[in-house]
């Protein structure tokens, strides 16, 4: 039995690291093609913040995130600060141009091919087709011989 129980501690561990693995190179995924790289710069923001709170002790947070990132333009005089907040300019980001789903654009359009197919009139002829006199008289029941 102890050696059943020390495969089963290895196999743990095994699962334990693939989990582990799965996960980093999951983040690596995520953080080089996506824009979740944007979250490394949150440092700089509360860096920022506080450089604000610093001029003007009546700032909140909340007014700091509304003044930096509304669409009002604000003149503190900081633009190229301003500009290493997280999500304030859009870097290179090679999920906006390379996808294995889309192929590149190569600038060749293609036409679509429309060939008209004529329409065939099929005439029925009903002279084909040979009537007999006997045809109907194949599904009857049998008659007994002995009665008539």
């Amino acid at each position: 039995m102890p050696g059943f129980f020390a495969f089963d501690w290895h196999l743990f561990n095994f699962i334990a690291l693939k989990k582990f693995l799965h996960i980093l190179l999951l983040g690596f995924y995520l953080f080089s093609t996506t824009e979740l790289q944007e979250i490394a710069k949150v440092p700089v923001l509360f860096q920022h913040f506080f450089e604000h709170k610093g001029l003007d002790s009546n700032v909140t947070f909340l007014g700091y995130l509304e003044h930096h990132y509304s669409n009002i333009p604000h003149t503190d005089n900081d633009e190229e600060r301003d500009n290493q907040l997280p999500f304030k300019n859009h870097n290179f980001c090679t999920a906006n141009f390379l996808s294995p789903a889309l192929p590149t654009s190569s600038g060749i359009t293609f036409k679509k091919v429309y060939q008209v197919i004529p329409q065939l009139k099929v005439i029925l002829n009903n002279d084909i087709l040979l009537y007999s006199a006997y045809a109907g008289k194949i599904w009857q029941p049998p008659k007994s011989s002995i009665l008539s």
